[in-house]
């Protein structure tokens, strides 16, 4: 018999594409996979889009649907769609069909005994999005020990029940689960697949969002920038010292002074009250992060759900 599977995909502002996607996810899963289900998340959309969740849920009790009471991102709507997944396997994919449905019984039946993950990496169409992507992926590989994320690596995945239980047991509240699932680690192999280009609406993720997502993965993996300025710190004072060591030895052995230098007095200030604020900055963001933790709130709120039973959290 063949598994149990669940979609979970994130929505926000793809009404426009939903109606598409739940057509080509049924075509593509019902030859070989008819227990699947397509757990389609809300995450506060402005437009139609869970009034277009409801009408397919209707029409399709394998349709299931979750809105969250607001826009809490990305990352807590798919957490909420990762608790109420049942599937032996698990897909996550986003709305806009840049991913193809299509793919997806090839994604699965690659999940043997010995592979835990499968992950996409994108080939096809580039959004504009693809070096920054790259950019990032590149860094976070060679921060954090033990992963290696090649480049152009897609949302689009499929895993087995076991990984979902090791992502369920990570309850931090500030969670992301692409550098997570490296970091868990698990058997994994690397699927190339085409993209088509986004036919409806515009991507969310803009330049800065993507640079916030670096800023939190970095903090949430790594304690890099604090050992950046650690190290800085500590040549600056051992320059400091030489240079002291310098001066006390050109008074002592040959009467020489240094001439005043006002000018290169201030822009050492300068110079080091803005490390000193950027450092308490570093600071201040791994505080701020255990403050969020020990609040404890939930990363997401529903407000309603179609074809599902309530989950408690």
């Amino acid at each position: 018999m063949s598994p149990s599977v669940s979609v979970v995909v994130p929505v926000y502002r793809n009404a426009e594409s939903l109606p598409e996607l739940s057509r080509r996810v049924a075509a593509a899963l019902e030859p070989a996979f008819p227990r699947f289900e397509l757990i389609l998340i809300d995450d506060g959309s402005p437009d139609e889009s869970w009034s277009v969740i409801q009408r397919l849920a209707q029409a399709e009790p394998r349709v299931k649907g979750v809105r969250l009471s607001r826009n809490f991102g990305q990352h807590p709507a798919i957490a909420a769609g990762f608790d109420r997944a049942t599937g032996e396997v698990i897909v996550l994919m986003d709305a806009d069909l840049e991913d193809r449905p299509e793919n997806l019984p090839n994604l699965i039946a690659r999940l043997t005994p010995g592979t835990d993950v499968v992950y996409t990496i994108k080939t096809g169409p580039n959004d504009g999005s693809r070096l920054t992507s790259a950019l990032f992926h590149g860094i976070f590989s060679r921060i954090v020990g033990g992963t290696n994320v090649p480049r152009n690596i897609g949302t689009l995945r499929a895993f087995n029940r076991k990984v979902l239980e090791a992502i369920k047991a990570h309850t931090e509240y500030d969670v992301l689960f692409g550098p997570l699932m490296f970091f868990i680690g698990f058997s994994s192999v690397f699927v190339e697949v085409e993209r088509d280009v986004r036919h409806h609406g515009r991507t969310s993720y803009t330049f800065a969002k993507r640079m916030r997502l670096a800023v939190r993965s970095l903090i949430s993996y790594t304690d890099l920038p604090n050992r950046v300025f650690l190290t800085f710190g500590t040549l600056i004072v051992g320059a400091a010292v030489l240079y002291g060591v310098a001066v006390a030895l050109q008074a002592l052995l040959f009467g020489a002074k240094l001439p005043p230098g006002l000018t290169l007095i201030v822009l050492l200030n300068v110079l080091f009250i803005g490390i000193t604020m950027i450092s308490l900055g570093i600071i201040g963001s791994y505080i701020f992060r255990v403050y969020q933790e020990v609040l404890r709130r939930p990363r997401y709120l529903v407000t309603q759900e179609v074809n599902l039973a309530s989950v408690p959290r």
